[in-house]
């Protein structure tokens, strides 16, 4: 992080990068369990210091960048031994009701960035509470060819598989199959990316 932050014209916009990215920031360490240096650490903490988290009373507008604010802040916090953050708010503010599973998957797609290698938390335990409603939304993504969706919805397939939670679909063949249809935007990349690495480590 370090170096590209000192890469950019405009250290500003480079600290914006970094807020932009969140949690992903640490998928190095997380996947490849790299320890964080104290620079990049410092790099994350000048990120919030430029662009201020989203913390107290959540509008619900701000709900998804409040999980992702939390979800940053306590990785960060976790790889730098630091106390913990506390939650923005109950997690079904943000996800709604379960019921409503097509409008419910949309929402967890939106915080793709929590499911990672070793990710629990509220949104987390929500989540794999419910995978017929999460595979149902990854199936209607797929069937939409909204491969968008359908990527960061395996993501979140894949992590509630290596958990251990049993699902109605086949972890392995969604991957792939998503995998030949996703294009080459780099966002859908690194999700399909984190989701074969979850179900390959399940």
């Amino acid at each position: 992080m370090v170096d590209f932050l000192a890469s950019r014209a405009d250290p500003t916009t480079g600290l914006g990068a970094v807020r932009l990215v969140g949690t992903d920031i640490f998928l190095p360490h997380v996947v490849l369990n790299r320890p964080l240096s104290a620079q990049d650490a410092e790099v994350v903490a000048e990120s919030f210091a430029a662009f201020p988290p989203i913390i107290g009373p959540v509008a619900p507008e701000q709900r998804v960048m409040a999980w992702h604010d939390w979800s940053t802040a306590r990785l960060l916090a976790t790889l730098t031994g630091d106390a913990g953050v506390v939650t923005p708010d109950d997690p079904a503010a943000v996800l709604g009701p379960v019921e409503q599973w097509a409008q419910w998957s949309v929402a967890v797609a939106q915080l793709s960035s929590l499911a990672h290698p070793g990710a629990t938390g509220p949104v987390v335990d929500m989540v794999a509470a419910q995978p017929r409603a999460l595979c149902q939304g990854v199936l209607r993504a797929v069937l939409r060819r909204d491969f968008t969706i359908a990527s960061r919805l395996t993501r979140w397939v894949a992590m509630v598989h290596a958990a251990g939670v049993r699902l109605p679909v086949d972890p392995v063949v969604l991957v792939d199959h998503v995998a030949l249809r996703v294009g080459s935007e780099p966002r859908r990349l690194l999700d399909l990316a984190v989701a074969r690495h979850l179900v390959g480590a399940a």
